[in-house]
């Protein structure tokens, strides 16, 4: 009895171990549904399993407020298709997504259907200025290929089919429809005097590498700004220097993320920056202001404070009253040294050859 029912156990696993298998094999399966079967129309039969989509996160949205746009071709159909035209993206500035675009589908589930797809573009925008802007179609060019039912059944039949058993070849051109997008000005209201265009979410840090440093020599202080947002509208933000501080630069380093959405990454500002004299500096706490779309008000991130030492440069030294006085050590100069060494060789060598005479 025991053996009978571990046996039951046993086979009960078993078998759904093979249903998880092949729903999991199911989930990847598409549906040819290139058969014309009787009753049925050309027109509708393509346009239910061969169809392009644009989608876009929102249509409504502030300058400088990234959304995101993906172009796909769905099919369940036997077809030969080349992309004509990308849609133009005026009015934006663009982030491509996707390194190459390459022909190769990937299986997504619509309205509860498997789809053959395709990817046509897939882009990250920043709308420039307020407005309506129409994001254009993208077109592709498809040969579908149809098979007409000849009544013929079983699976004898099925495996006699030729692939060109009476095939309807249907050339078409489909579009995406167009897309506007209403694009508002950022409020006026509230806005900081610093607001400079940033879009998003983000931190701001200052740092430097080592904060003690020698007096005339450069160092290297960096600004980073953090976050997710309009990376490519991130300007520099005001930093209040010492007046006893050369700066120069900044040079400009972006490393964001285009694969994610929304953008997100980083942006640093390297300054050189140069201290004639000794002594212990600040730089006060940068603020860097910005417009977060969600709670739609402006925000302001801040620094720390940056403390660092300018210490006094090797064989310098600084007197009371502030002026710098050099000192060196006495030293022979080796030209001397080297004059006396050829001055006792000569020698060396007159008293050899006298002595040799004799």
């Amino acid at each position: 009895m025991r053996k009978e029912k571990s046996n039951i156990r046993f086979w009960a696993v078993v078998t759904l171990f093979v249903l998880c298998c092949f729903n999991a094999v199911a989930q990847d399966i598409v549906e040819n549904k290139s058969e014309l079967l009787p009753g049925e129309n050309i027109e509708e039969k393509i346009k239910k399993n061969f169809f392009l989509r644009a989608d876009v996160t929102k249509t409504d949205c502030y300058v400088g407020e990234p959304l995101m746009a993906v172009f796909k071709a769905y099919s369940r159909l036997d077809a030969n298709s080349q992309v004509l035209k990308r849609p133009s993206l005026s009015g934006f500035s663009v982030i491509e997504m996707v390194d190459a675009y390459s022909n190769e589908a990937r299986v997504e589930k619509y309205r509860g259907e498997n789809y053959n797809v395709h990817l046509i573009r897939k882009v990250q925008l920043f709308p420039i200025q307020p407005g309506t802007f129409t994001i254009e179609p993208a077109e592709v060019e498809s040969v579908i290929h149809l098979r007409d039912d000849d009544g013929r059944s079983g699976l004898r039949n099925f495996f006699r089919r030729r692939r060109d058993d009476g095939l309807l070849d249907r050339q078409l051109t489909f579009t995406t429809p167009p897309v506007q997008i209403k694009v508002s000005a950022l409020p006026v209201e509230e806005q900081p005097d610093d607001f400079s265009g940033a879009v998003g979410d983000f931190n701001v840090g200052i740092q430097m590498d080592d904060t003690i440093v020698v007096a005339r020599q450069p160092a290297i202080v960096k600004l980073v700004i953090s976050g997710t947002g309009n990376f490519p509208l991130v300007t520099e933000p005001h930093i209040s220097w010492s007046p006893e501080a050369e700066i120069s630069g900044p040079t400009v380093d972006e490393q964001v993320n285009k694969y994610s959405f929304p953008l997100s990454g980083m942006k640093t500002f390297q300054f050189t920056i140069v201290h004639r004299d000794s002594g212990s500096f600040s730089i006060p706490p940068v603020r860097f202001s910005f417009f977060d779309p969600v709670s739609k008000k402006y925000k302001t991130a801040e620094s720390g404070e940056l403390k660092y030492t300018v210490s006094q440069t090797a064989g310098h030294k600084a007197d009371e009253s502030g002026q710098m006085i050099f000192k060196n050590k006495e030293e022979r100069p080796l030209h001397l040294y080297y004059f006396g060494i050829i001055v006792v060789v000569i020698l060396g060598v007159i008293i050899f050859i006298l002595t040799r005479k004799k």
